[in-house]
């Protein structure tokens, strides 16, 4: 026999089994599109040179990783599956007479024409799908679309290919493997082959139930952002391996629990349901668990991402209240207030480089403050922190903004009558812990009198507790100067802030933005050159609103993109599991159901029973992936803190928006498998 009837067998085999082998090369081709689609805007330089578009390179190699270890994992399942469901044909042919070297040529064959279409199907797929990609990112990002067909790039396309061509050959490997490992008798009962009724692994549950503990633990008590940052993939990790023991050893407790139920268990639709679930859970748990882990991560990831998205203009508001914001300070051996001497040179620089640029200037004004990092123990803010640093939780680390109450009196219009050692004291950070009402700084004890409910003067640390303090002049002297002795060069200068309103559009200033900026570098250095008491350089805070918006559009729209695309990937995935789940069930239910029907049960209980089945464990997975969602609100919550977003509101609003549609598609996805199902032991 000649190659030409191996292939010819083998194209059969595929129209035959068109079931199995649609899914599988429906997935390699979903993989390699999503695949060259993130590659190939790695490599996009028209769009990393776009405003915003600088951050796209660094996510989307995010992506490729996440991409990649996705693509094994998926491919190396769904060949697992068509594997099991083949080896009985596989040993038939034995039977017939066929060598195993013959039908490893079937087999060869078969992965060919498999491989061949997906990589195509998913290269075409990937070209034509990019150019929506990159109207998308533009859109996001708030820039104008890129015109012209650029996106087909040889270099993207032959890695793509050559990638998902050796992970084929390494599963068509396995495949060689295991059929010659395996004699025909064995390949005939695979598919009938059973489980024995499992024992119920305590110390497996007891592990499950402790580390899903452990990991919820972390996720509710962990109240630092920063903590939080180190601590979120530790929860991670406690809760999947929790979620995996628990639906291995817990979905098998459930079931005895409810087989021992007489009133519920000895009833046409429960008996069937619970002893064909019972008898190979083992495989049903592991699919069921890794159901919950892609739901778990399908609404966090869009949430999440969609809630920053969607928060650029709140968090641009509360951030970035003014067009443009200025201070600047020098270094020195004297204790004096370098700021103070720089600032009318900043409004001098600024609005000369404004005039010359053609901005109007519509509004200005100035604050002048004191921002100060504080260790807070036992009512005490510490400043020399070198020792304690270690043993100081990041929850315990106040970031103080002072101004003087004469500045109080100027923003505010009020005045607070403070004396000297007294203090007024506003905490806004939302993560911000209670400070007593008397605290010591250095030597000195200060007596808080009025806590305020508002400051006037904006702090950007909001991954720390912040507070916004008021002192007398004096006060605020002594607090510059202890912690000048302390820090010395790392020290706290006094920031003379001036901003500045512009009538202009944020393309306009944006482009400007950074001529300010060097125009005002050039003007603080010539005054420098011409000081004797200045020993060093100098430092500045420019806060652009322009130039924050585009760091915003460009990070945040790039995270959006990356998590709706990975986020339908992982709901694709989902939906793959569960097919296949419930074709591989149908296919081993089938012959049981028939002996059920041959002894008296109608169509209607075979229905029914088929029924109970799916929904004793269907929606297990969704309920759980429910409660870790809840469970991992609060320390995703902090997460997003660092990324400046501060609207909870906003994020509770896209996670209950996100799983509501999950689940909708989800309850689809139900009904759609076990109509299948029912088919299939029909």
């Amino acid at each position: 026999m000649g190659n030409g009837f191996y292939a010819k067998l083998a194209a059969e085999n595929i129209q035959k089994n068109r079931r199995l082998y649609i899914p599988q090369m429906l997935t390699g081709a979903g993989l390699i599109a999503v695949f060259y689609i993130l590659l190939t805007i790695c490599k996009d330089e028209e769009l990393a040179n776009v405003r915003g578009g600088s951050y796209l390179p660094t996510i989307m190699q995010l992506g490729i990783v996440i991409m990649a270890f996705l693509s094994v994992i998926l491919i190396l399942y769904t060949n697992s599956f068509l594997m099991k469901q083949r080896k009985r044909e596989y040993g038939l042919y034995h039977v017939l007479g066929m060598e195993k070297k013959h039908v490893g040529r079937v087999m060869m064959f078969e992965s060919l024409y498999a491989s061949l279409i997906s990589i195509a199907a998913g290269l075409v797929s990937g070209v034509i799908l990019y150019k929506l990609c990159e109207l998308f990112i533009c859109r996001v990002l708030d820039v104008n679309t890129i015109l012209g067909f650029h996106y087909i790039v040889p270099k993207t396309l032959l890695l793509t290919g050559l990638l998902f061509a050796g992970l084929y050959l390494f599963t068509y490997v396995i495949n060689r493997i295991q059929l010659a490992r395996m004699n025909p008798i064995e390949l005939l009962k695979s598919v009938q082959t059973g489980e024995k009724e499992p024992k119920v692994k305590w110390f497996i549950l007891l592990v499950g139930l402790v580390t899903l503990g452990a990991g919820y633990y972390i996720a509710l008590t962990t109240e630092s952002p920063l903590r939080a940052l180190v601590l979120f993939f530790v929860a991670v990790g406690l809760i999947i391996i929790g979620t995996y023991f628990l639906f291995t050893a817990g979905s098998i407790a459930l079931l005895k629990f409810l087989k021992k139920r007489s009133r519920f268990y000895y009833h046409p639709k429960h008996m069937t349901a619970v002893s064909g679930l019972l008898y190979r859970m083992k495989q049903n748990a592991v699919g069921l668990a890794s159901i919950c882990i892609l739901a778990t991560a399908v609404v966090v990831m869009i949430s999440s991402t969609m809630s920053l998205y969607a928060g650029i203009e709140d968090t641009l508001n509360v951030n970035y209240p003014h067009d443009l914001s200025v201070s600047a300070s020098f270094q020195t051996d004297e204790m004096i207030d370098t700021g103070a001497i720089l600032q009318p040179v900043i409004k001098k620089t600024v609005k000369e480089s404004a005039q010359k640029n053609g901005l109007n200037i519509s509004h200005e004004g100035e604050q002048t403050y004191l921002e100060v990092l504080f260790g807070y123990r036992d009512g005490e803010l510490t400043l020399d922190m070198d020792d304690d640093m270690a043993e100081l939780r990041a929850d315990k680390l106040a970031y103080c903004c002072f101004i003087t109450e004469e500045e109080y009196t100027r923003l505010t219009g009020n005045r607070l009558e403070l004396s000297e050692g007294q203090m007024a004291c506003c905490s806004f950070s939302q993560n911000s812990f209670d400070i007593d009402d008397e605290i010591t700084i250095g030597d000195r004890s200060f007596n808080i009198r009025s806590r305020l409910p508002e400051y006037p003067v904006l702090m950007e640390h909001a991954f720390y507790s912040c507070f916004g303090i008021v002192v007398s002049d004096a006060d605020f002297d002594d607090i510059f100067v202890k912690q000048k002795e302390v820090y010395g060069e790392k020290a706290s200068e006094i920031k003379h802030e001036v901003w500045f309103d512009f009538d202009n559009s944020k393309e306009k200033l944006f482009e400007v933005s950074k001529e300010i900026q060097r125009d005002m570098g050039d003007a603080i250095s010539t005054v420098l050159a011409s000081r004797s008491d200045a020993n060093g350089g100098y430092g500045y805070a420019y806060r652009s609103r322009a130039e924050s918006e585009e760091s915003l559009y460009g990070m945040y729209g790039s995270l959006l993109f990356l998590g709706l695309i990975l986020g339908t990937v992982f709901l694709f995935a989902t939906v793959l599991i569960i097919y296949y789940k419930q074709i591989s069930e149908g296919y081993e239910d089938r012959s049981r159901f028939q002996i059920m029907r041959s002894i008296g049960m109608s169509r209607r209980e075979v229905k029914s029973s088929i029924r109970s089945q799916i929904l004793i464990v269907f929606f297990l997975p969704l309920a759980f992936a429910a409660l870790h969602v809840t469970i991992a609100f609060p320390i995703i919550k902090r997460l997003l803190l660092i990324l400046e977003l501060t609207q909870t509101g906003l994020f509770l609003m896209c996670t209950i928006g996100v799983f509501v549609v999950f689940a909708v598609i989800y309850v689809a996805i139900y009904s759609l498998t076990a109509r299948t199902y029912y088919k299939i032991v029909s």
